[in-house]
């Protein structure tokens, strides 16, 4: 099984998470859900503007 970690895809055996990352302490994240059309995102611009400034709020840095 392929999972998404850190911008690719790697087999899930191959993940590993640092026991002190924030996420994985505490459950630190950001959450938003996106409407689509026909396959294609709605107002895609804003909805990555209030993720980032969400991100920002908590201390996250966003995947540039």
């Amino acid at each position: 099984m392929l999972v998404w970690f850190n911008g690719k895809l790697v087999p899930r055996d191959k993940v590993k998470i640092d026991m002190f990352d924030r996420g994985f302490m505490y459950g630190d994240g950001v959450f938003e859900s996106l409407r689509t059309y026909n396959g294609k995102p709605f107002m895609l611009n804003e909805h990555l503007k209030r993720l980032y400034k969400a991100a920002k709020r908590i201390s996250i840095k966003p995947p540039t």
